[in-house]
């Protein structure tokens, strides 16, 4: 039998951690300014979005992932590399809610039900609904892909680090992905990648009903409402909006992890 392409290189992550930025990026670097969203789906397809789940000729290339790494993903024997982005499960778990509030026909974002959603998040170590569709609890899809024994390359980037310095961020994608990348490169992926950027494009693909991540016909009574994808992107929001009791059961449904990941200094 003919040996199975390595050909597959991953953009995965939790749910709300990034995931959408690196993909920007990465589609800026290798292919130019993008100008909608809707194109993402050609370059970088999203695996969840895929017909009938999965393509019967899976494409080579980039591919977007929310699922957690095993046997059971699909095209994981092709699997040639990945890029894993991680975020402080606080703001993860903020970003989450409000993302949950989006499909909701009458959406209610009062402290009474982020409280309610908080205590299931905790319990469950993360949104149910992605632990039903696969992606596991945030600390199992976190340790999926960082997993030491894995046999292929990944690229580790914090969603924090990124705001802080997106240059380097964009350099660690394109040592993967475009490793003959100029700094002029790198400073033009990024200044087409910036949140403000990202805004404009779903402003004008709502505006031109333009279907992809930021525009679906389906979300249009919550997109007339206000609702947004790109809501706020900041490091730190969600904690801000805990009370400190939620913040010490957070830190100790998550304590190794944390530790791991640069999100606690005990």
């Amino acid at each position: 039998m003919a040996a199975v392409p390595k050909d597959v290189v991953w953009i995965a992550s939790y749910p709300k951690s990034g995931n959408t930025w690196v993909r920007f990026m990465a589609c800026n670097l290798m292919h130019g300014r993008q100008e909608s969203a809707s194109m993402l789906n050609t370059l970088a397809p999203d695996v969840h979005e895929m017909p009938g789940a999965v393509a019967a000729v899976p494409p080579a290339g980039l591919l977007k992932t929310h699922f957690a790494f095993s046997s059971k993903l699909p095209y994981a024997e092709r699997t040639a590399a990945a890029i894993y982005v991680v975020r402080d499960p606080a703001d993860v778990l903020a970003s989450n809610f409000f993302y949950s509030q989006r499909s909701q026909r009458h959406s209610d974002t009062s402290p009474a039900v982020f409280d309610r959603y908080f205590d299931a998040f905790v319990e469950h170590r993360g949104d149910p609904r992605w632990i039903q569709l696969g992606m596991g609890s945030w600390e199992d899809n976190v340790r999926s892909w960082l997993s030491a024994t894995r046999d292929f390359p990944v690229v580790r980037i914090r969603y924090e680090d990124m705001v802080a310095d997106p240059p380097n961020a964009c350099r660690a994608i394109a040592r993967l992905l475009r490793p003959d990348s100029s700094e002029a490169d790198i400073s033009q992926a990024v200044q087409n990648s910036t949140f403000e950027r990202m805004r404009e494009i779903e402003r004008a693909d709502i505006r031109d009903k333009r279907v992809g991540i930021f525009y679906k016909p389906y979300l249009q009574e919550s997109i007339d409402s206000g609702n947004r994808f790109m809501r706020r992107g900041i490091v730190g929001d969600g904690s801000a909006r805990l009370t400190a009791d939620q913040r010490l059961r957070l830190a100790a449904a998550f304590a190794p992890l944390l530790q791991e990941s640069g999100y606690s200094d005990a």
